[in-house]
């Protein structure tokens, strides 16, 4: 196994264009598909089984999540961005994960009873001992996706997504219809987990071998454990609410917290983490073009930033009737808690993508040092709304994250680099403008028209939208964006009456992203 370093003529150029093309395509088919089977998971789900299930269940996950992030310990990121590797330094990364992944997941199950007793819950225990075994699947799996992505054979890893997702989503209402309960949810996550497992190792075509010696893989490692650190204080930031709500606030407004901000977070992720996948490998391989590199990332944050953002604040302005709609009224005290989480989301689509520089980059360190400031605040702000229970804790989030997070890490990432402050700026302050604009009409359609409905938020979701794009094109920045969208989505309706049989298949915002990657 054996990949080089990206060379600066035309032919490696073409083939990266051409790499990350179909690969973002693949990926963007892919995740209409997971976010319409996720969509179909919190709703139908949501309707089988009660809140204290979720919020049971999101008891043990955050535990879960940590064991097997422990377990990766950066090594799969520190395969991606770097620039050479070895079959046997890619077989040193296998045998640390699998070892750390069988040790934790011993612990984990060892753990059990002690999990049930710290949340008060007996019924925990079997759970957690299913999902003991997951962390072991998790690790065995992790260097064969690695390397699927570094190879940028993202259309492979598309399709293993697609299949896991869609078999543990049939899982957990299979079971929910016959024993309503959260063994319905662990069994969609190990379901998940055995469909990636046999996916990865069966695609990957790689076997390991016989390790490298440890000077071989000293970078990588060290790589890894600036990447870790972050990976590690970003779980206390992200996780720890749900571990406090559930241990002094009980199982129902932990399901309710739950799933207020897992509905929240489906449609950026469905745009923010597929498009990840592809930019972090192939700005690492643009780090010596500075130029090119920020030309990248600049037009492909605008283009997302044309879909999040008037997503986000349609959701923030229409919490409590889509809430309702999509779940049912016995959810709707989780409307507060989404609408105090939506303010935080804002300026998501733009800071979520802050990690591909530092990670493209190899600014360990510095993705270490922010993690930790991420994580004091955000635990100090989770301690200071718990009292309030999980409105209370939303809320401290939400204003935290805008007041402190937001304006650190902006700074903190424009420090070096090929992306500067300047950069940033020049790409956000045409969005901010035109938010700030469509937050006040759909606060005065809320005001005026009838909203509660299908029909009254498909009219809203319209209004977000056309309002956005309205005022982003009063700035000459946004009709560039709005030109280059409305050409390739034009470029791709004509490829399809010709009967391209690709584009038929491909999403044309996934591939526009593709070719600003590369142009």
């Amino acid at each position: 196994m054996r990949t080089g370093p990206v060379k600066g003529s035309a032919e490696p150029i073409n083939n990266l264009r051409r790499s990350a093309v179909h690969g973002t395509a693949a990926i963007g088919g892919a995740q209409v598909i997971k976010f319409l089977t996720q969509l179909l998971s919190v709703v139908i789900l949501a309707r089988l089984l009660a809140p204290s299930d979720f919020g049971l269940f999101a008891m043990l996950m955050p535990l879960a999540a940590f064991v097997m992030m422990l377990q990766d310990i950066g090594l799969s990121q520190a395969v991606v961005a770097s620039g050479e590797l070895t079959h046997e330094q890619a077989s040193t990364m296998f045998w640390i994960n699998a070892a750390l992944s069988l040790l934790l997941a011993l612990l984990f199950a060892l753990c059990a009873p002690l999990i049930a007793l710290f949340f008060g819950q007996p019924e925990l225990v079997g759970p957690a001992l299913a999902l003991a075994g997951t962390v072991l699947i998790s690790g065995l799996a992790t260097q064969h996706f690695a390397w699927l992505s570094k190879s940028l054979r993202f259309g492979t890893a598309a399709l293993i997504d697609i299949a896991s997702t869609l078999l543990g989503f049939l899982a957990a209402v299979a079971i929910a219809l016959v024993a309503p309960g959260i063994w319905a949810l662990v069994a969609s996550v190990l379901v998940a987990m055995v469909v990636g497992l046999i996916g990865a190792w069966t695609t990957a075509r790689w076997m390991p071998g016989r390790p490298a010696p440890f000077a071989e893989v000293r970078d990588l490692l060290r790589l890894g454990a600036g990447l870790s650190t972050f990976t590690l204080t970003n779980f206390f930031a992200r996780n720890l609410d749900n571990i406090m709500i559930g241990r002094w606030a009980g199982a129902v407004q932990l399901g309710l917290y739950d799933r207020a901000y897992k509905l929240l977070l489906f449609p950026l992720q469905q745009i923010n983490n597929p498009i990840g996948r592809v930019m972090v490998p192939v700005l690492a391989r643009l780090n010596d073009e500075p130029h090119r590199y920020r030309h990248a990332y600049r037009r492909t944050l605008r283009l997302m930033l044309l879909f999040t953002v008037p997503g986000v604040a349609f959701m923030l302005m229409f919490a409590h009737p889509l809430i309702t709609l999509l779940m049912g009224e016995r959810w709707a005290p989780a409307a507060t808690i989404f609408t105090w989480l939506a303010i935080a989301a804002l300026h998501q689509p733009m800071s979520a993508t802050f990690g591909w520089l530092f990670i493209s980059q190899k600014r360990g360190g510095d993705f270490a040092r922010w993690g930790i400031f991420n994580m004091i605040t955000s635990v100090a702000a989770f301690a200071i709304g718990l009292p309030w229970g999980a409105i209370g804790v939303a809320a401290a989030y939400a204003l935290s994250d805008v007041l402190i997070r937001m304006p650190a890490l902006w700074w903190w990432v424009g420090r070096s680099g090929p992306v500067r402050h300047r950069d940033l700026l020049d790409i956000v302050w045409p969005s901010a403008l035109a938010l700030s604009g469509t937050l006040a009409a759909l606060y005065l359609y809320r005001v005026v028209g009838d909203v509660p409905g299908l029909s009254g938020l498909m009219l809203g979701g319209f209004l977000a939208f056309g309002c956005f794009w309205a005022f982003l094109a009063v700035f000459a920045g946004g009709r560039e964006s709005l030109a280059e969208a409305g050409r390739l989505v034009g470029g791709r309706l004509a490829r399809f009456r010709q009967g391209d049989e690709t584009s038929r298949c491909v999403d044309g915002y996934s591939r526009s992203v593709a070719h600003a990657t590369v142009e």
